[in-house]
């Protein structure tokens, strides 16, 4: 009886350290909406507005190679979508990414 107890701890302990490694890293995704101000080769300016204060920001937001685009449902580069000035616009950041304000998706509607 005390070696069944003592296997099912040590089955149970392994099952409880295993899922511990196996605990998937959540990133901190940040989604903002706005209008477009201002579009250059590397970064995004865009106004925003915070939906509980309704305060009004201009943010810029970095691109590089890894920024995904969308255009409506299609995926395009970053030179076909054409971003223009007074576009609505979403873009979703990593606040956990090691470049500040690096835009991991950019959301455009569709044309």
């Amino acid at each position: 009886m005390k070696g069944v107890r003592q296997l099912s701890l040590a089955i149970t302990a392994s099952i409880l350290v295993a899922g511990l490694f196996d605990i998937p890293v959540v990133a901190h995704e940040v989604t903002y909406q706005g209008t477009v101000l201002a579009v250059e080769t590397t970064k995004l300016h865009v106004k925003t507005v915070d939906l509980k204060t309704k305060k009004e920001e201009d943010l810029w937001f970095n691109i590089d190679k890894t920024t995904k685009v969308k255009r409506g449902d299609k995926s395009v580069q970053l030179g076909e979508a054409k971003i223009a000035k007074g576009e609505r616009i979403v873009v979703i950041v990593d606040h956990d990414a090691e470049t500040k304000m690096l835009a991991k998706e950019i959301r455009l509607a569709g044309r």
